[in-house]
C-alpha cells in the first residue's frame, strides 16, 4: 500500500528515547526485533498503539518523522483491525526528526 501520511510517529519508552538520543540512532526494541521492523503509526494511529502498548508508562515520547525522508524502507502493512501501519525495515536517525512531544501518562 502506498500511503499519502507526510508524516508517521515513533512512540518511545523514556529509556529508549535517552538511548536514541545519545547513540544519534535507534535499530529497535524487543518488540521490533521480535518482528523484523521498527513499529510506527500515523497520526490516527497513535493513541490506540499508546493504550495497546505503553499504558503501564509513565512517561514517553512521540517522535514524529517525514514519510519521505524513510524511503523505500517505510512500507504500508496491514497489521491489528485489518488497518495499514507504517512498518520501518532499517536503522532510525536522530538527525531526522521533525518533532518531540513528551507525554506523561
Amino acid at each position: 500500500m502506498n500511503n499519502s501520511e507526510e508524516y508517521v510517529y515513533r512512540i518511545f519508552r523514556k529509556d529508549e528515547f535517552n538511548d536514541f538520543k545519545a547513540l544519534k540512532k535507534f535499530k529497535g526494541n524487543d518488540l521490533d526485533f521480535q518482528s523484523g521492523f521498527i513499529h510506527m503509526s500515523t497520526s490516527n494511529q497513535v493513541e490506540g498503539t499508546i493504550a495497546r502498548y505503553f499504558i503501564k508508562e509513565k512517561e514517553i515520547f512521540i517522535i514524529k518523522f517525514k514519510s519521505s525522508a524513510l524511503g523505500p524502507l517505510l512500507r504500508w502493512e496491514e497489521s491489528r483491525n485489518s488497518e495499514f501501519f507504517p512498518h520501518f525495515y532499517g536503522v532510525l536517525r536522530f538527525s531526522w526528526i521533525k518533532g518531540i512531544k513528551k507525554k506523561n501518562l
